[in-house]
C-alpha cells in the first residue's frame, strides 16, 4: 500500500471480516463448552481402541491390587476389558507366539525381564503415553520396564518359638536354630538369592562358579536337611507349613508375611537378614502386542499415587511411585521408600544365571 491511507471502502470490508471472524470463534467456544470436547493431541493420536488387554499375575493379594485400584478404574474409563492371568511369566509361550502373544503386559522379575529382554520379547516404553513415569523412582525405571512395586526377601519367624529374634541367613543353617524349617524350591529371586548372599560372606565375594557353594552345601546337609519340613513350591505351600507343620522359621518377603499374619492372625514376623534382605520387584513391561498405546496407559494407572498407594495399605506393597508417602504403622511390614529400598541387596544375575542349574542341583542334593 506504499504507506498510503486504505480506501474507505477497503476499511468498512475490513470490519465486516472482523466481526464475522468474532462471530466464527464465539459459535466454536460455545460448542466446544457446550460439548465438553476438547481435542487433544492424545485424542487425535490415540490407535483405536481393542476390546480388552491381557496381563499375567501373581496370584492372592497382587491379583487383587492390581485389580481393584487399576484394572477396574482403567475399564471403567476407557471401556477396555482387562484379563488378568494368574500364571507366572509365561516367556516360553511369548516366544513361541512371536507377534501374536497373548499377554499384552508382562508382569515378572529383574530375572524375568532380563531374559525376556535377550529373547526380544518386550519392547521399549514410550515415556510420552506413561506420565506418571515422571513419579517414580530411577531405580525403578528401565528402557523396557518399569517396577511396580518392591518387597525384600527376608525371615519370617514364629516369634512364639524364638527367645530373640533371629538375625542371620545362616540361622537357616545353624543347629541353634529351635524348630522346623520351610524354604522355597531354588526359583529365581529366592533360594539362589540367599544361597549366594552365603557364599559371598563364606568366600568374600559373589561366586562365580559352583566350586564356591561347596561349604554353603555341607551346612545345608547338616544343619537344614534334619530340620526341614518343607519345600515350598508356592505361597501356599509356605502358609501351611507354618499353620500345620509346626515351622519357626522360613524365607519369605515382608510383603508376604505381612498378608499371611493379617489374615491368619498367627505370631509370624519379618526381620531383615543383617547380610541383607534382597530387593524382590515386580516389573511391568509391554510385549510385542498391537496393543502397545493401550498397554502403556495401563501400565499408568498401575503406577499412579492412589493405585500405588491403595495396594501398599491394603496389600503391602511398597510403591515405586515417590510421591506416595506411608505412615508409621507400615514400618516393619513394608520396605518402603527411596533409602530403605536402596539398602537392599541386589543379587548380580549376570553372575548367577548361568550357574542357576548346578546350585539348584546342589541344593537338593545336599537337603534331600
Amino acid at each position: 500500500m506504499n504507506g498510503s491511507k486504505p480506501s474507505v471502502g477497503f476499511q468498512n470490508y475490513l470490519r465486516t471480516a472482523a466481526k464475522m471472524s468474532l462471530r466464527l470463534n464465539s459459535a466454536l467456544l460455545a460448542t466446544v463448552f457446550a460439548t465438553g470436547f476438547i481435542a487433544s493431541a492424545e485424542a487425535q493420536d490415540a490407535p483405536a481402541k481393542p476390546e480388552k488387554l491381557v496381563m499375567n499375575v501373581w496370584g492372592g493379594p497382587f491379583e487383587a491390587c492390581i485389580s481393584t485400584y487399576s484394572a477396574k478404574p482403567f475399564e471403567k474409563d476407557t471401556g477396555i476389558k482387562v484379563e488378568l492371568l494368574t500364571k507366572a511369566p509365561p516367556l516360553a509361550k511369548l516366544q513361541a507366539e512371536g507377534d501374536s502373544p497373548e499377554v499384552d503386559i508382562l508382569i515378572g522379575g529383574s530375572v524375568q525381564r532380563g531374559i525376556a529382554e535377550a529373547q526380544g520379547l518386550i519392547v521399549d516404553l514410550d515415556e510420552s503415553n506413561i506420565p506418571e513415569l515422571k513419579d517414580v523412582y530411577d531405580m525403578a525405571k528401565y528402557r523396557n520396564g518399569v517396577v511396580v512395586n518392591f518387597s525384600s526377601l527376608g525371615l519370617a519367624y514364629d516369634t512364639t518359638k524364638w527367645d530373640k529374634p533371629p538375625t542371620s541367613w545362616f540361622d537357616l543353617v545353624s543347629a541353634e536354630t529351635p524348630g522346623k524349617i520351610v524354604v522355597r524350591q531354588p526359583d529365581a529371586q529366592n533360594t539362589v538369592a540367599w544361597m549366594a548372599i552365603m557364599a559371598k560372606e563364606l568366600n568374600g565375594d559373589w561366586p562365580t562358579t559352583i566350586d564356591e557353594y561347596e561349604k554353603v552345601g555341607e551346612l545345608l546337609n547338616e544343619n537344614m536337611k534334619p530340620r526341614l519340613a518343607v519345600i515350598a513350591t508356592n505361597t501356599a505351600t509356605t502358609r501351611a507349613a507354618f499353620t500345620d507343620a509346626g515351622v519357626s522359621l522360613g524365607v519369605w518377603t515382608d510383603t508376604q508375611v505381612s498378608n499371611f499374619a493379617k489374615a491368619s492372625g498367627l505370631p509370624i514376623a519379618f526381620v531383615a537378614p543383617k547380610e541383607g534382605a534382597t530387593m524382590i520387584d515386580s516389573t511391568a513391561m509391554v510385549t510385542r502386542t498391537p496393543n502397545k498405546y493401550w498397554a502403556e496407559k495401563l501400565i499408568g494407572y498401575i503406577l499412579s499415587h492412589d493405585a500405588q498407594k491403595g495396594c501398599a495399605e491394603s496389600g503391602f506393597y511398597a510403591p515405586s511411585n515417590s510421591t506416595v508417602e506411608l505412615g508409621d504403622e507400615m514400618v516393619g511390614k513394608v520396605t518402603f521408600g527411596k533409602e530403605a529400598i536402596s539398602n537392599l541387596v541386589s543379587v548380580p544375575w549376570d553372575k548367577l544365571n548361568p550357574i542357576n542349574q548346578d546350585i539348584a542341583e546342589l541344593f537338593y542334593g545336599s537337603v534331600q
